[in-house]
C-alpha cells in the first residue's frame, strides 16, 4: 500500500513539473517576443531617423551651393536657416541616443517623445522650406 501510494505521489510530481516546465518555456518565448518586437521597433524608428537626418544634409548641402551665389543679405538668411537645420539635426541625434537608451519599461514614453520630436521637425522644416522658396523667389 505504501509503495503504491509513493508511485502515485511521485508521477502526480513529476506531472507537476513538467506542467511547470511547459508554463516557463511559454512566458521565456512571450519574453523573448517582446524583446524582439521591441528591438524591431527601435530599429525602425532609427531608420526613420536616419532618413531625416539624411534630408537635412542634403538640404543643408543644397543651401550651401545657394548661398555661394546669394548677395550678402541673402547669405545671411541661408546661414540661419542652416542653423536651423543643424539644430533639427541635433534633436533628432538626442531622440536617437534616448531610443538606445530605451528599456522595455520606458518605450513607450522614450516612443511617443520621438514621434512628437520627428512631428515638430517635420513641421518645421516645411516652414522652413517655404521660407527658402520665398527667399529664392525674390532674387
Amino acid at each position: 500500500m505504501k509503495t503504491r501510494i509513493f508511485a502515485i505521489a511521485s508521477a502526480l510530481t513529476v506531472s507537476f513539473g513538467m506542467a511547470s516546465c511547459g508554463e516557463k518555456s511559454t512566458e521565456n518565448e512571450e519574453v523573448i517576443e517582446v524583446e524582439v518586437n521591441l528591438e524591431e521597433e527601435k530599429s525602425e524608428l532609427r531608420k526613420e531617423l536616419e532618413r531625416i537626418q539624411a534630408d537635412i544634409d542634403k538640404q543643408i548641402a543644397e543651401l550651401e551651393a545657394k548661398k555661394e551665389k546669394a548677395d550678402a543679405e541673402m547669405k545671411a538668411e541661408i546661414e540661419e536657416m542652416q542653423e536651423e537645420l543643424r539644430g533639427e539635426k541635433s534633436d533628432l541625434e538626442k531622440a536617437m541616443e534616448d531610443i538606445q537608451k530605451a528599456s522595455e519599461n520606458t518605450w513607450s514614453d522614450v516612443k511617443k517623445s520621438v514621434n512628437k520630436t520627428t512631428a515638430d521637425i517635420e513641421k518645421e522644416w516645411k516652414n522652413l522650406k517655404g521660407e527658402v522658396e520665398k527667399a529664392f523667389e525674390k532674387n
